[in-house]
């Protein structure tokens, strides 16, 4: 008994147009899924670098609102952050250092230079863990020459309404950034799609505009 044409087609396996067929739609599916992710990334992307954004107006708040001595810590290692805050004047040096009064060092009776007492600070508001795989990529403040990219980064808010000229950048770890630039004289952010590195005027309160979108 002879086999029948479906039996015989199944026995020589598929035809060059049936596995051309088969190739076409896994890409399309493929190209499908990528596609989703990226838009995922995206989204994901933009709603942390707003809440960032958020934590830094917060931080601005309370430091004029409560008269507090604030800091924006950013973990750059572990990709969180959190706001701190003391009631006791704090004064920021030029390469960061913190110290809680800006009179000149005092000296031993053999004339060694007596370590200032650093501020203690307490939280305003719980650590935040930035959530699928968006990371902080980067920090910028004014007065120091280099972007901080490991360890922790320190932003400074001033009873007086004055904030520490800032850039953050967060990105998804592919290609993707936000820049956040903070207004050193009403704390408000602008958000930027993309890395956009500072040009000599930074931090001049005529150069950053108003929060946006």
């Amino acid at each position: 008994m002879e086999p029948s044409p479906s039996h015989r087609r199944s026995m020589r396996g598929f035809t060059l147009l049936e596995l051309i067929i088969v190739m076409a739609v896994l890409v399309l599916m493929i190209g499908i899924g990528v596609s989703g992710l990226n838009r995922l990334s995206s989204v994901q992307l933009r709603t942390q670098t707003n809440r960032l954004a958020a934590a830094v107006q917060h931080a601005y708040n309370r430091s004029v609102a409560e008269g507090l001595y604030v800091r924006l810590v950013l973990d750059l290692e572990r990709d969180k952050y959190w706001v701190e805050g003391s009631a006791i004047p704090v004064f920021v040096k030029r390469d960061g250092a913190e110290v809680e009064d800006d009179k000149p060092q005092a000296e031993t009776n053999d004339g060694e230079p007596i370590p200032k007492k650093g501020p203690q600070f307490s939280p305003l508001m719980v650590e935040v863990t930035m959530k699928r795989g968006i990371q902080i990529g980067g920090v910028i403040v004014g007065g120091q020459s280099d972007s901080i990219e490991t360890g922790r980064a320190y932003i400074h808010f001033f009873p007086s309404g004055y904030v520490e000229p800032s850039i953050i950048y967060t990105t998804d770890g592919k290609e993707s950034h936000y820049t956040l630039a903070i207004n050193p004289m009403t704390g408000r952010v602008k958000r930027s799609l993309g890395k956009i590195e500072p040009d000599q005027e930074f931090g001049r309160p005529d150069k950053i505009e108003e929060e946006g979108t």
